[in-house]
C-alpha cells in the first residue's frame, strides 16, 4: 500500500469518525428532549468517544485511542447496567470493550 492510498485512508477514517459523531449527538438531543436521559447520557458519552477518533490531535497523542476508547465505554455500559438503565446500549458498550481487551479490533 503507498503512502497516497493510506493517508487518503485514514482521511476517509476520521470522515466517517466525524460524520458518526453528528448524527449520535443529534441524537442525543431527541433522547434528551424525548426525557430519556439515561438514554440520552449513553448517546452522549458514544458521541464524545467518536468526535474523539475523528480529532487528529487526539487520534495522534493517545496511542490505540479506538481501543482504550472502547474500554472506557464498556466501563460506562457496565455502570448504566448497574443503574438499571432499561436500554441495549450498555450491552453494546460492553460487548466492544471485551471485543477491545481481546484485542479483536
Amino acid at each position: 500500500m503507498d503512502i497516497s492510498s493510506r493517508l487518503s485512508a485514514i482521511g476517509i477514517e476520521r470522515a466517517l469518525f466525524a460524520v458518526g459523531a453528528i448524527i449520535t449527538g443529534a441524537v442525543t438531543v431527541l433522547a434528551f428532549q424525548s426525557g430519556n436521559d439515561n438514554q440520552g447520557a449513553l448517546f452522549a458519552a458514544f458521541a464524545i468517544y467518536l468526535g474523539g477518533a475523528a480529532t487528529p490531535v487526539i487520534k495522534e497523542n493517545v496511542p490505540q485511542y479506538k481501543r482504550t476508547g472502547a474500554i472506557a465505554l464498556a466501563g460506562v455500559g457496565i455502570a448504566a447496567s448497574a443503574m438499571g438503565v432499561q436500554s441495549p446500549l450498555p450491552v453494546l458498550f460492553i460487548v466492544g470493550g471485551i471485543a477491545a481487551i481481546l484485542n479483536l479490533f
